[in-house]
Parts: structure tokens; C-alpha cells; sequence
């Protein structure tokens, strides 16, 4: 049995409906168009995966996200990546493309392969 990735994109603004297809893999999707400081840990609390474009997530809030696996970063967010080592957290940033859409499922997809092997 797999188990269901639960992942939250934090500040999808910069991407359209259009940019982003499915993922090919069991999951729960949420997304929001923004996120203040004082959203991340209610809206990551249950993540396995975050994707943030420009939301800086610290590490007093990775210290709160027991479920995470996985940080994608897509844009200029600081994410605290001593915190994240400590956790054993992996933190991907998104190589530049003509289809960034494309390229962050295609990102997502491997990394979820890769931890099922």
C-alpha cells in the first residue's frame, strides 16, 4: 500500500490552472494564491510536500511540520536550509524552463519515485 502524498502549494499566483497538469501519483492537492507567515503551519501542518514560489518558510515553522518530507522552492522564497537538514528534509529548487508548469510536476513526480524506491 502507497501512501498518499499530501501536498500544499503555498503561493501558486505565479503559476496558471494551465501551467500545472496532475501529477501522476496518488495524492491530495491543496493550493493557495498567497500565504502570510501566520498561514504556513496551519496549511502545511498535515504536507508531505510544500511548493513555494516566494513564501519564506523559517525554521521555527519546520520545527512544527512533523509530516514533511519535501520542500520545492519555484521562485525567490528563503527557505531555512539548516533546519531542514536537521530534519533530514529535502530541499529542491526548480531549474529554469520554458514550461515551469511542466517542469515542477516533472520535479515532483521524480522525487516522489525516488523515496518509493
Amino acid at each position: 500500500m502507497s501512501v498518499k502524498e499530501r501536498i500544499a502549494f503555498l503561493d501558486c499566483a505565479a503559476f496558471t490552472a494551465d501551467d500545472l497538469p496532475i501529477p501522476n501519483f496518488d495524492h491530495n492537492w491543496s493550493e493557495y494564491p498567497d500565504s502570510d507567515a501566520a498561514d504556513i503551519v496551519p496549511r502545511l501542518f498535515w504536507s508531505t510536500t510544500v511548493i513555494t514560489h516566494a513564501t519564506p518558510i523559517n525554521a521555527d515553522a519546520i520545527g512544527q511540520l512533523h509530516k514533511l518530507i519535501r520542500i520545492i522552492v519555484t521562485g525567490p522564497a528563503v527557505v531555512d536550509t539548516a533546519a531542514c537538514e536537521a530534519r533530514e528534509i529535502a530541499v529542491r529548487h526548480l531549474p529554469t524552463s520554458d514550461t515551469p508548469g511542466q517542469t515542477l510536476i516533472d520535479l515532483l513526480e521524480a522525487l516522489i519515485a525516488e523515496a518509493r524506491h
